[in-house]
This record gives C-alpha cells, sequence and structure tokens, in this order.
C-alpha cells in the first residue's frame, strides 16, 4: 500500500521472468510499466518444503539457506586443485545434508553469524 501511494498501482506478474521457471518471489509490477518489485516471505509464507537452493558465498563458502548456521568450504577444494569428481562429492554432501527448513517461527531457531548481507546475498 506505500509503494502504490508513493509510486502508483501494482499489478501481479504471471509469467516467470528470465526464461526461468517462477521463483519464490511474489512479482508485481507497476501498471505504468516503470518496474517490477519481488517479495519473498519466507517468514509469513514458508517456502522450505519445496526449495531446492544453495547460495555461494562471496568468499566461497556454500550455504544450504540463508539462514543455515552451516556453511560448505568449497574455496578450500578449489585452490587445493581439486577436481570435478571431489567438487561434486563437496555438492552431493553438502544437498545430502540440507535441513528441512530454517525453523524461524520455533524456539529452536538460532540466528546464523552472518547475515544474507553479509554473504553477499
Amino acid at each position: 500500500r506505500m509503494l502504490e501511494a508513493k509510486f502508483g498501482p501494482l499489478v501481479p506478474v504471471e509469467e516467470a521472468t528470465g526464461g526461468s521457471l517462477r521463483g519464490p518471489a511474489t512479482e508485481l509490477r507497476f501498471a505504468d510499466g516503470r518496474g517490477r518489485i519481488g517479495f519473498i516471505p519466507t517468514v509469513g509464507q514458508p517456502f522450505c518444503a519445496s526449495c531446492d537452493r544453495f547460495r555461494l558465498t562471496a568468499d566461497g563458502k556454500l550455504r544450504s539457506c540463508l539462514f543455515s548456521l552451516d556453511e560448505v568450504d568449497l574455496r578450500g577444494p578449489l585452490r587445493a586443485g581439486a577436481d570435478d569428481d571431489a567438487l561434486a562429492d563437496v555438492l552431493r554432501g553438502a544437498i545430502l545434508a540440507k535441513g528441512p527448513g530454517h525453523e524461524i517461527n520455533t524456539a529452536a531457531f538460532r540466528r546464523p553469524e552472518r547475515s544474507m548481507s553479509a554473504i553477499g546475498g
């Protein structure tokens, strides 16, 4: 409502952008065509059960979730000359270790040491 009050009406975007499958964002566009905006409501509408994303941090770590406490080092093996098979093993291990969700709305939730903005997200 605040955006519409300042910039005009927003309408839902129906098609996927960038030639890819629709991601977790709810996309809206300004009715006058000036741009788009997307919201990812991970707390209010978690999509953990269907999430297949991993994030590569700016310092070479792989995270299975923006809220993950664990990171898998890819930079170390790459700098040590790991071949494709060794890197595939590291990635496979990270995928198998991916948890069921971020637990933000539970008492078990612990905030990661590095926030999304600190990892390049």
